[in-house]
């Protein structure tokens, strides 16, 4: 019985991290540019007590005897499929396609990248996305810090088609260009990034090295100006796989209970 103690709470902690995961990405559905997380699982431990015998000519063989498989974890993932997108201020962009912007905490010292198109200009005149200072590329191709803007009123400015950064001069409708340029990458496996600051993503030996930074309109996808990318979380699919996840739970419980309550019979009748 303790066997079957062992592997129940196996499957036990393996199902509660799931939903733990899919508890993350129902709390996150709401979140601009949010990427919901997925669980795989994986059989372990295989306990094969005989491997059988082989048949002869006129007879068959024994099959093997086996007491099935413990469970785990395998891994996780970022789904990185495109959400749906809603109406922002002209500033706002949403990508449509695998792109992503590249965005820094620490003055470029390192790199992170986001779907999170919600931009705010702060009152250094800095283009951030959730505080975290958004890169583009200058009038040269150089990737720098969208920084300097003359303004810190977000409805002063839009985007071309192209990336086109534009201002709106002393609040009329003759528009200026910026000198910046939207900077887009890809990676090679982007389900393979890892969640960091807000809803921005880290480069990680599984996710590869980032592209070099591009304009839109190539691999990286298109740019939607004045669009916000919402989550791609989806609630039904999400709450039915949560259910799932609590009745294997719930049945993984069951077996714990028996199993105890099989040691406590056997005790009670030994005392």
């Amino acid at each position: 019985m303790l066997d079957v103690m062992s592997q129940a709470k196996n499957a036990i902690e393996a199902y509660n991290a799931a939903l733990k995961i899919s508890s993350s990405n129902l709390a996150n559905m709401n979140v601009p540019g949010y990427k919901s997380l997925k669980s795989s699982f994986q059989s372990v431990f295989e306990r094969i007590l005989s491997q059988g015998t082989a048949g002869t000519t006129d007879q068959g063989g024994t099959n093997p005897r086996q007491l099935g498989q413990g469970m785990s974890i395998a891994g996780t993932s970022v789904d990185f499929s495109n959400g749906d997108t809603t109406g922002g201020t002209p500033i706002d962009l949403a990508i449509a396609g695998p792109g992503l912007f590249i965005v820094s905490g620490d003055n470029g010292v390192s790199y992170l990248y986001s779907r999170a198109g919600n931009f705010n200009v702060d009152s250094d005149g800095n283009l951030t996305s959730n505080g975290l200072q958004v890169y583009g590329l200058d009038n040269s191709g150089n990737l720098t810090p969208i920084s300097g803007l003359p303004s810190g009123v977000k409805t002063d400015y839009r985007w071309l088609d192209d990336g086109t950064l534009q201002y709106t001069a002393d609040g009329g409708t003759t528009y200026t260009d910026t000198g910046y340029h939207i900077a887009l990458t890809t990676f090679p496996n982007p389900s393979g990034l890892a969640q960091a600051q807000g809803t921005s993503f880290a480069a990680t030996l599984a996710s590869g090295t980032a592209t070099n930074p591009t304009t839109p309109g190539g691999s990286a996808g298109i740019i939607k100006p004045g669009q916000v990318e919402q989550s791609n979380v989806v609630y039904l699919s999400e709450t039915i796989y949560s259910l799932e996840l609590q009745r294997a739970l719930s049945g993984n419980l069951s077996m714990v209970r028996m199993a105890s309550d099989l040691i406590s019979s056997v005790i009670q009748k030994l005392g």
